[in-house]
């Protein structure tokens, strides 16, 4: 009977700690749904990416997502996702948002079960701190308006200048012919691949005779920057080495071919990847027969990947057609400071007086 009576105790406390085990998250049992809150990614000053894992148990699972809070150990019971999941083991990922810059959240995996919600393991992570203020904005003389942020008491444009005219009314030329381009010592401008879709999207490139023509390239109030005003703006984001990541686009409809790891967008800058024209072409010297005109991917390259803006510095170089630029890609943090021929064509970005 002793025997018996020990043999209902054990059963039932070992009932009881599965049941406590499943709804905390940590039960290692077979057959029993279990869930990993795996990472937090893309980590940004409105919203976050969270990985979950769930390996389902004998019942169907009506409920997987992610929960989060200020507060430590969140439950569904707040803000939480709810993902659509197989019925295998299976990953997901949420996006948490709206979130709150410059914050603490923890956040946690959940799925539920006819046996009740099963939690993963607590993460905490930080949002970013916006490092901006909005500006004015600006209009140009062709009535195309340019939102505006301010980092560190200067104004800059938020996107790519797009004008047709100097600031005086007078036509820039659209210049589609790479031999006629090549040739220019005067101000000129074109669309990426000379395709008026990418336009609204990217802005126009241009040649360093447009942004430095006495007539004026950017709108009254605004100038082209200088290789000290862009090196001022890297020292304030961090230095050259993590400014890029901080300027370039971080949106749902992102034309960066990579986000993840290397764009938040803190700044405000919203830097897309415009390409270049030009950038690393010349003509070859006359040949007999003519050569062939160079294919349109021979001179426009890098649209989703990079991202390239006049100074209005030349480098001081004994190659005097050498001007100061900066650049952005897809594959690093870094905001790259580099040399660019006269005759490239670049994207302009423009800062107030």
């Amino acid at each position: 009977m002793k025997n018996f009576l020990y043999l209902s105790f054990l059963s039932l406390f070992l009932f009881s700690c599965s049941k406590s085990d499943s709804v905390s998250g940590t039960n290692s049992s077979i057959g029993l749904l279990k869930v990993q809150t795996y990472s937090v990614e893309n980590i940004n000053f409105t919203n976050a990416k969270c990985v979950g894992v769930v390996t389902y148990g004998q019942n169907a699972v009506s409920a997987a997502g992610i929960c989060w809070s200020t507060s430590p150990n969140p439950t569904v019971s707040g803000l939480h996702t709810t993902e659509v999941v197989s019925v295998t083991a299976t990953s997901f990922t949420s996006t948490l948002s709206p979130l709150s810059a410059n914050t603490t959240y923890y956040a946690r995996a959940y799925a539920t079960d006819s046996n009740g919600t099963v939690y993963g393991t607590q993460i905490s992570f930080n949002t970013l701190n916006i490092l901006y203020t909005s500006g004015g904005g600006v209009t140009d003389i062709d009535g195309g308006h340019y939102d505006s942020v301010k980092l560190n008491g200067v104004e800059w444009m938020k996107k790519n200048l797009e004008v047709t005219k100097y600031k005086n009314g007078d036509d820039i030329p659209q210049v589609t012919d790479v031999t006629q381009w090549e040739a220019l010592t005067t101000g000129a401008w074109c669309y990426y691949e000379n395709d008026t879709a990418n336009g609204p999207i990217y802005g126009k490139l241009y040649n360093w005779y447009a942004i430095t023509d006495p007539r004026g390239l950017a709108p009254a109030g605004w100038h082209i920057p200088t290789d000290t005003e862009w090196s001022n703006l890297a020292t304030f984001l961090g230095g050259e080495n993590e400014a890029g990541s901080k300027l370039k686009e971080n949106s749902a409809t992102s034309t960066w071919d990579v986000t993840t790891n290397y764009a938040t967008n803190q700044s405000g800058f919203t830097a897309v990847p415009a390409g270049t024209g030009y950038l690393n072409y010349h003509l070859p010297a006359p040949v007999v027969p003519p050569a062939p005109a160079p294919a349109l991917a021979d001179l426009f390259k890098g649209k989703t990947k990079v991202t390239y803006w006049w100074s209005a510095t030349t480098t001081g170089s004994t190659a005097s057609d050498i001007v100061w630029s900066r650049n952005v890609n897809s594959s690093t943090d870094q905001l790259v400071r580099s040399g660019a021929i006269k005759s490239s064509g670049l994207s302009v970005r423009c800062v107030k007086n």
